[in-house]
């Protein structure tokens, strides 16, 4: 070996001893670090949440890249008795530049969080026991500020304490969230996917969150657009349907402006019923820290029939879970829609504009939403016509004969189909719907009825009188009619030409009307 090559391996070995040494000095440094930027970290966080702060370990790496892992980190307000910490931390790991790490500047390109619970305390209790807090909720008096490219924070669980105390928290089960652009005053932007729990359901979601009001956190804004796809209602007993639903908000977590339409092309009543397309548009106000709901309005609508409903999905009586409460109008709505929604005629036997107007209550419980559900109003059908050319008939000729047309004067008459008034005042409660008055009108005749009509069992017990304009001879002609006239003052009540006790039982299917007269009953087949 020349001594040029002697030199040139004496200056590579020395070089590599150089490296190694270097290598081991910069480890040595990077490890030195370690305590140092734990107690910045610690100090940056009490800073910001003026809370106490508690972080089990915190290493940081220079090979293969610069890099930090923690763990046990708690964040949690002064004197504050919850077992909860606002913020807990299993595991953390953060990314960042040699430049940075080496100059020691609060920036990091990426943190990945395992385990994050957050933790929002009752309202009010954040100042309570931090003292009179600022002018303003949430200003940042942060001294050192560390700001973070993007957060990873797959596997969230954000919980909510109620307002009232005995309710249990609002739990919010984040599958994956990112955050980007994450400092101590600034609106972060967001990505996140979540299961809804009921109806099970996907939502997917981004918008921006923050700046974090430590003096109040649920007053934290909060906005951005979401969708909600294969929300599964068959979870409901006595309904079915898959739901998707599209929208954006606006607001603060304690109230949260939501504007959105749902799409179920095949929402059904199990009870019965045939499926419908049912579209709904809606404006709502959500508190996001009790998952009250106050909807102004929800316009729903199936086949050609249009629903207002204003209310709210609030817990009352100290319930657990929510009761629905609205109040319902229609528009635009036919009454062969309504029956073949909840009785699923292919070929409704009624049809005409139906006037609905009712108070709609479900409370919670895991009965058929059928048999739970509450309802009190009132409805009206006008000009209502029967499919049955039966049914048709014989209402052609109920109205003649109370108009005192007698059958041969009928038979030189052309063929009018008339229309039908039906008007009703009801309460639906456990699946039996009663009528305080229920009426039925064609020209010439009313029938006035009382009674229960049952959605189970779909049997009918209901009584009143049957009406009409004619005397009872009058609706004869010839010998029938003088037979019958010494009659008609019997009959004759309350300015109607012919009055008479009516009873209709029996089913949908099978109706048995019944007529009493000098108390004798006679059933009318």
């Amino acid at each position: 070996m020349n001594s040029k090559n002697r030199t040139f391996l004496y200056v590579a070995a020395g070089l590599v001893v150089l490296l190694i040494v270097a290598a081991i000095g910069v480890n040595v440094y990077v490890h030195g670090l370690g305590p140092k930027a734990r107690q910045r970290v610690i100090r940056a966080l009490q800073d910001r949440f003026d809370a106490n702060v508690q972080l089990k370990s915190l290493d940081l790496e220079i090979f293969p890249h610069p890099s930090i892992t923690g763990e046990g980190l708690t964040i949690a307000y002064r004197n504050w008795p919850a077992d909860h910490p606002l913020i807990a931390i299993r595991r953390f790991s953060a990314d960042a530049s040699i430049s940075d790490l080496f100059w020691q500047r609060d920036k990091v390109s990426e943190v990945n969080l395992e385990g994050l619970q957050i933790h929002i305390p009752p309202h009010g209790a954040a100042k309570e026991v931090m003292g009179t807090g600022t002018e303003q909720p949430g200003a940042d008096n942060t001294t050192l500020r560390i700001e973070i490219e993007k957060i990873v924070a797959d596997g969230t669980l954000l919980e909510i304490e109620p307002k009232k105390a005995g309710k249990d928290p609002l739990q919010y089960e984040i599958q994956r969230l990112t955050l980007y652009s994450a400092s101590a005053d600034t609106r972060m932007t967001f990505r996140a996917q979540l299961v809804n729990a009921k109806p099970p359901g996907l939502i997917n979601s981004n918008g921006t969150f923050g700046p974090w009001q430590k003096d109040e956190p649920r007053t934290t804004p909060v906005g951005g657009k979401y969708t909600f796809t294969d929300a599964d209602l068959s979870v409901f007993k006595g309904i079915s349907g898959m739901l998707s639903s599209t929208g954006s908000y606006n607001g603060v977590l304690e109230h949260i402006e939501v504007d959105g339409t749902t799409d179920t092309p095949n929402f059904a009543l199990k009870r019965g019923g045939a499926p419908v397309h049912l579209k709904t548009k809606f404006h709502s106000t959500v508190n996001g820290t009790d998952g009250e709901t106050v909807l102004e309005p929800v316009d729903a609508s199936f086949l050609s029939s249009e629903f207002i409903c204003r209310g709210g999905i609030v817990k009352l009586n100290g319930q657990k879970a929510k009761t629905v409460d609205l109040d319902a109008t229609t528009r635009n709505a036919r009454m062969e829609d309504i029956l073949t929604l909840v009785m699923g005629d292919k070929q409704p036997i009624l049809t005409g504009a139906v006037d609905f107007r009712s108070k709609i209550v479900i409370p919670p419980g895991q009965e058929d939403v059928l048999d739970k559900l509450e309802l009190d109003g009132k409805f009206k059908i006008l000009s209502a016509h029967f499919t049955s050319p039966k049914v048709a008939q014989n209402l052609d000729t109920l109205s003649d004969r109370a108009r005192g047309i007698s059958k041969d004067e009928q038979a030189e008459l052309p063929r009018q189909e008339v229309a039908s008034n039906l008007l009703g005042t009801f309460r639906l409660d456990r699946g039996v719907a009663s009528f305080s008055h229920l009426s039925f009108e064609v020209p010439g005749a009313t029938i006035r009825l009382a009674g229960d009509y049952n959605l189970r069992t779909q049997s009918i017990d209901m009584a009143g009188v049957f009406r009409m304009q004619a005397t009872l001879s009058d609706t004869q002609s010839g010998w029938k009619a003088l037979l019958l006239k010494p009659l008609d003052p019997l009959f004759k009540k309350n300015g109607a030409g012919f009055e008479v006790p009516l009873k209709l039982g029996g089913d949908r299917h099978h109706p048995e009307v019944s007529v009493d007269v000098f108390h004798h009953t006679f059933t009318l087949k």
